[in-house]
C-alpha cells in the first residue's frame, strides 16, 4: 500500500482524538517505539512495519521474520532495547517457530531489520493461547508473558515456560538464556504488561475462559507481584483461595490485550491505566488506588472494533492497533489499522 500521512484528528464526543496513523496493515499485534519518535509494528504473518516520525506508514516492511503461524501464533511481540539511543541498536521479537514460541533478537541498521539469533526458546506453541507481549521494565530487565498453549496445566509446572511472566537479565536477552527467571506463574493468555507511574508496580491483563456463548469469561487485570502464584487453572475471576487475587475481574468477557499506564501529566487520564479490549471492542480507562480499581469507564466502544496494541508515546498520546482480520472480527474498509490516541485536555 502507499505511503501515507497521519489523517486529522477526529473528536469523539467524551473529547477523545483519534487519528489513523496507518490502514491496510494484516493482523497488526504489537508497536514498539525508536528514540527518534518513529513506530515498529509486527503483523502476525511475519513483516513489521516501520512509521516514519511523522506519522508516515512506509509501503515496505523493514523487516520479516520467519514464522509458522497457525491459530493464535505467528508474529506478535516487539521490544527495543533499553540501551538503543546509546548503540544498542537491537530489538527483541516474540515469534512462533515449528511448534514452539521463541524470543529473537534483530539488529536495527539503514532502516532493516535482521535477524541476530536466538534469545529464548522453550515455549510451546498452540492454535491458543500463545500470549506473547514483551516490555521493558523500569529496571532495565526484559519480560515476557507466556500463555498455557491450551494446556491449563502447564501455567502451575514450574519445569515449563508456558503460563507465566519471564525475566531476563540483561546478558540473557543481549545473548541467549534457556533459564529465565519464573517472575510470576498461573496465568492462562496474558497480553498486557505495564508499569503504574510512581510507584513501579507491574500490572498485567489476562483472558479468562469464555463460556460456549462467549459471555462469561472472568478476564483479569492482575498486580503482578515477585514469585507470586495467579491461580490458573486451579482457579478464575475472584474465587482465588490461597492464590493471588486479581485487582479486576470482567464476569462478561471482553478478551483484554495490551496495556499502558497514561504517565504524562495535563491530561484527564494521567495515572490511569488503559486496557485495549478484543472482544469487548474498545478501551477500558482504570483508576487504580491500592490494591483496588476505583474507575472503570469504557472509551471508543465499538468504533474500531478489535483492539489489541496499546503503547504510549513521548508526547502523551497512545498509539493502538486494531484486529478486525485475525479471523475473529468484522473487518471494515481499510483494516487493520493503526491510531493515534489524543486523551483529553486535564
Amino acid at each position: 500500500m502507499p505511503a501515507r500521512a497521519a489523517q486529522a484528528p477526529r473528536r469523539s464526543a467524551k473529547g477523545v482524538r483519534v487519528e489513523v496513523v496507518g490502514k491496510g496493515l494484516v493482523v497488526p499485534w504489537d508497536i514498539a517505539l525508536l528514540p527518534d519518535g518513529r513506530a515498529l509494528v509486527t503483523e502476525r504473518p511475519g513483516s513489521i512495519r516501520l512509521v516514519s516520525s511523522r506519522g508516515r506508514l512506509r509501503a515496505q516492511p523493514a523487516g520479516r521474520v520467519a514464522t509458522s503461524a497457525r491459530g493464535e501464533g505467528g508474529l506478535l511481540g516487539i521490544a527495543v532495547d533499553p540501551a538503543f539511543a546509546r548503540g544498542a541498536r537491537f530489538v527483541y521479537v516474540y515469534v512462533t517457530r515449528g511448534a514452539g514460541m521463541q524470543v529473537r533478537r534483530l539488529r536495527f541498521r539503514d532502516g532493516r531489520l535482521r535477524d541476530d539469533g536466538l534469545v529464548l526458546g522453550g515455549i510451546a506453541a498452540g492454535t491458543i493461547h500463545d500470549s506473547g507481549r514483551l516490555r521493558f521494565g523500569p529496571d532495565r530487565r526484559l519480560y515476557v508473558a507466556t500463555g498455557d498453549a491450551g494446556r491449563g496445566g502447564l501455567a502451575q509446572n514450574r519445569g515449563s515456560l508456558n503460563g507465566k511472566v519471564l525475566r531476563l537479565t540483561r546478558t540473557q536477552y543481549r545473548g541467549r538464556t534457556r533459564s529465565p527467571e519464573l517472575f510470576a506463574i498461573g496465568m492462562r493468555n496474558p497480553q498486557g504488561l505495564a508499569w503504574q507511574p510512581r510507584t513501579g508496580r507491574l500490572f498485567a491483563t489476562d483472558h479468562g475462559p469464555s463460556g460456549f456463548d462467549g459471555a462469561s469469561g472472568d478476564d483479569e487485570v492482575n498486580l503482578v507481584e515477585r514469585g507470586r502464584n495467579y491461580g490458573w487453572p486451579r482457579v478464575r475471576g475472584r474465587r482465588h483461595g490461597g492464590f493471588a487475587a486479581p485487582v479486576q475481574v470482567y464476569p462478561t468477557t471482553i478478551a483484554p490485550s495490551g496495556a499502558a499506564f497514561v504517565t504524562r501529566p495535563g491530561s484527564s487520564w494521567s495515572g490511569s491505566l488503559v486496557v485495549a479490549a478484543l472482544k469487548g471492542r474498545t478501551l477500558r480507562r482504570l483508576r487504580i488506588a491500592g490494591r483496588r480499581v476505583v474507575r472503570d469507564r469504557p472509551v471508543l466502544r465499538g468504533r474500531f472494533g478489535r483492539l489489541r496494541a496499546i503503547t504510549e508515546a513521548p508526547d502523551g498520546t497512545l498509539w493502538v492497533t486494531t484486529s478486525n482480520r485475525d479471523g475473529r472480527g468484522a473487518p471494515q474498509p481499510g483494516d487493520d489499522r493503526i491510531l493515534r490516541i489524543i486523551p483529553p485536555r486535564g
